[in-house]
């Protein structure tokens, strides 16, 4: 736009005021009495999506949105040319966009007050409607705790004068009126110990705030209260209190509402822990599900090839096969129907523990002796492959657990120990003493295990098997119910190993 020059305005002046229509983040328009467009300013043109030359000689209009009340856009030319119009309106982008803007517009006379034209001023309330959205709803939030709080929460003058209070607050203290309310001085009306709020004042004054502080109180109705109260102080940009801010908790007559809040504050503080829990949870969950498939996928399909492969075979050929021939293919049978027999019955342990079916019956036992059961039992095992058992456990070492539970789990790593040492090796049972606890370890000088295997044992999210030095085959659940039997009883189980050196799983359970 050139600036007309009638005014007498030199060219420096006429720049100038350019320049300041151009810095005003403000939209400026000016319209001829017919409100057709002869000015706009940078801001209005860059709010609008237009050149300036798009909107020169167009009609205010083309940016008045149909969501106006046309009542309400009669009123502003013949208000604008009285007066001046100020209000809120629906306007548009170039590109169709609608916005509510804040206009205020009023009439130019020149030297001999005729009106020349009109002049509008407007501010784009987008984000500033969003702000007053977001302090509208926080302010609905605070109103509706201040009112429906059980607790008093109030703010009160360094003398003692009361400039907030709830109604729970005017409720418990014994407020009746808006005229009582005024009169009150805190100290005399409510503290039966001055020094108590004195001593309120000190710590909020050093530590800038004071924590469940228990005081006695007297109500204007005469009834003595005990109360807790939190309080902090309100300070001005120099460090000056200029107020207090506190919550009253009545634990007279109030527990249940303090045990509430206690709660509440409870849940609101551990948020973050237990959706943290839902998510392990959930992971397990997952895991455990994906485990299950795993095994029944990779565990069962292996032994059930094996006992069609030779029970066709037996069908097929069973005229035609010696008594030795006949014999091979039975214990090949045999073995895959006993693996598959000890992996249903880990998956029924499994899924009788995800349950929670298994019950948990703890008594105190000695588990040197229970070892040297296990160790009994698996004999045959270890003679076969001609491995030596030890039992170093102190004699007389009682715990606190469940006996059929840990049976299952001496007995699973002990299989294992057997399994995975080699011919004329040794398994070796230690126990260590730790104050509530007892530490066994069962140590083995077998193949070991590698060190990215070992991250995968105790997992519900890897699938880890290996097979024994007589190609002794696992479904690698055995552990994972160890882990969980050991947990159940209040323990812990962990495990080291170095490859063709051994290894050791140790676990701990309460003593008697």
């Amino acid at each position: 736009m050139k600036i007309n020059n009638s005014a007498g305005l030199s060219s420096y002046e006429s720049k100038l005021l350019l320049h300041v229509f151009n810095s005003i983040n403000e939209c400026v328009s000016v319209t001829d009495m017919q409100d057709n467009i002869i000015y706009v300013n940078r801001s209005f043109a860059s709010t609008y999506g237009y050149e300036e030359k798009e909107l020169i000689g167009n009609h205010i209009s083309i940016l008045r949105s149909d969501r106006n009340d046309p009542e309400v856009m009669k009123e502003i030319l013949p208000a604008t040319i009285k007066e001046g119009w100020r209000g809120r309106i629906w306007n548009k982008r170039k590109n169709g966009d609608e916005f509510i803007i804040e206009l205020y517009t009023t009439i130019v006379f020149d030297d001999k007050g005729v009106p020349m034209a009109l002049v509008g001023v407007a501010r784009e309330l987008t984000e500033q409607l969003r702000a007053e959205a977001r302090l509208k709803d926080a302010n609905e939030k605070y109103q509706l705790l201040f009112h429906e709080i059980k607790a008093a929460i109030y703010e009160s003058t360094p003398d003692g004068k009361l400039t907030e209070l709830n109604p729970a607050g005017r409720e418990l203290l014994g407020i009746k009126s808006p005229e009582e309310f005024k009169t009150i001085d805190i100290t005399r009306d409510f503290y039966i110990n001055k020094e108590d709020r004195e001593a309120i004042h000190r710590e909020v004054e050093k530590n800038g705030f004071v924590k469940e502080y228990e005081l006695s109180l007297k109500t204007l109705d005469d009834r003595i209260l005990s109360v807790k109260e939190t309080s902090t102080a309100v300070k001005d940009k120099s460090g000056k209190i200029i107020a207090y801010r506190g919550i009253l908790r009545d634990i007279t007559e109030s527990k249940k509402n303090e045990d509430k809040l206690k709660r509440l504050v409870e849940r609101l503080e551990n948020v973050n822990g237990q959706l943290q829990k839902s998510e392990v949870e959930l992971k397990n969950t997952n895991a455990t599900k994906d485990k299950f498939f795993s095994i029944i996928a990779h565990d069962l399909r292996s032994p059930f090839s094996s006992l069609l492969s030779f029970s066709e075979f037996l069908i097929e050929d069973i005229e035609t096969l010696d008594k030795s021939e006949t014999k091979l293919f039975a214990e090949k049978i045999h073995e895959a129907a006993r693996s598959v027999f000890s992996l249903l019955e880990n998956l029924l342990q499994w899924s009788r523990i995800q349950s929670g079916k298994i019950p948990y019956n703890p008594v105190s036992f000695n588990i040197s002796g229970k070892i040297n059961k296990t160790i009994e039992l698996l004999s045959n095992n270890a003679q076969n492959k001609s491995i030596s058992i030890i039992n170093n456990c102190t004699d007389g070492n009682i715990v606190y657990a469940d006996e059929d539970m840990l049976s299952s789990v001496i007995q699973n790593l002990l299989s294992n120990a057997i399994k995975f040492t080699k011919p004329g090796g040794k398994i070796v049972f230690e126990s260590r003493d730790l104050n509530d606890k007892l530490e066994i370890s069962l140590t083995d000088n077998g193949v070991g295990i590698k060190e990215e295997d070992l991250k995968k044992l105790f997992r519900l999210d890897s699938h880890h098997t290996t097979y024994g030095t007589n190609e002794e085959k696992g479904s690698g659940l055995g552990l994972l119910l160890c882990q969980e039997m050991v947990e159940r009883n209040r323990g812990t189980i962990s495990v080291q190993s170095k490859v063709n050196e051994g290894t050791t799983f140790t676990f701990s359970l309460p003593k008697l």
